[in-house]
């Protein structure tokens, strides 16, 4: 397995866990660390049909993560600023696509603080849930810059038009019960149950049918840009396409026989 600088890869359980690990910048993200994170939701990608169920995203210390790094410019040189910010930027985006459109569910653990491209993040997942210590801000009026991280697809999809202007416009940070109410989290996890539930939805996501679950997160994200007539289509062709796999043949047998078919059920009390 690779071993990279500024994150952590760990695989176990059929559970992929991308640790964001520089601490001490509360997880911020420089372009060196976004390339590593790319290398490892490739490699993560590649065992999709395999050994992997599930991919958490989490951070190491006290924080989710913080966005972007941007300590790490010189602002008086506007033309080499520029430069190395469409950099980072280019390569957040394409992490952001990947964990969109990796096969299989992705869970936010979010473990502290979530500002600007790390609400960006959370947003991005498929599911989220958070410590109780956890909080949501989208810096990005406050440092002067455009929003960014993805949220001008997301935010407003997810908490609603007049919730994501509100974000936006008043720079409220929400604490992890505020962004629970508004849809950013599916959970809040106070103490050790934080880690022990992050484990075990995890762990049931990666034991569900990997590939239908991948079919939910595409249909899902194609069906905002799509007509009724486009999506009903696609679902009718991922159907047929369900079919083929002997998964379908094993839990349509069970169905008719009238054994229960909702094993694969998450349990998120």
């Amino acid at each position: 397995m690779t071993e990279y600088r500024h994150i952590i890869l760990d695989i176990a359980e059929g559970v992929a866990t991308i640790t964001f690990n520089r601490p001490a910048v509360k997880n911020s993200l420089d372009t060196e660390t976004l390339q590593e994170l790319h290398s490892a939701l490739g490699a993560v990608e590649d065992r999709a049909d395999t050994d992997i169920g599930a991919l958490v995203l989490t951070g190491a210390g006290d924080a989710f993560c913080a966005g972007v790094n941007l300590k790490g410019y010189d602002l008086d040189n506007r033309e080499g600023f520029r430069a190395g910010f469409r950099e980072v930027a280019l390569w957040w985006h394409q992490m952001l696509h990947r964990v969109v459109r990796l096969p299989m569910p992705v869970l936010a653990a979010v473990n502290g603080i979530a500002v600007g491209g790390g609400l960006g993040l959370t947003l991005a997942a498929d599911m989220a849930i958070c410590s109780e210590r956890a909080s949501f801000y989208a810096s990005w009026m406050s440092n002067g810059v455009a929003n960014d991280g993805g949220s001008s697809y997301t935010l407003a999809k997810i908490v609603g038009f007049r919730r994501a202007m509100e974000l936006m416009l008043t720079n409220r940070t929400l604490d992890a019960y505020e962004a629970q109410d508004w849809g950013i989290v599916n959970r809040v996890y106070e103490g050790a149950e934080f880690e022990t539930m992050t484990r075990s939805i995890a762990r049931q996501l990666a034991a569900g049918p990997t590939h239908l679950q991948a079919f939910v997160k595409q249909t899902f994200h194609d069906g905002w840009r799509r007509s009724l007539e486009e999506c009903t289509e696609h679902e009718c062709m991922n159907i047929l396409t369900s079919l083929d796999n002997p998964y379908a043949a094993e839990r349509l047998g069970a169905f008719k026989r009238g054994e229960r078919t909702n094993s694969i059920q998450v349990n998120m009390p």
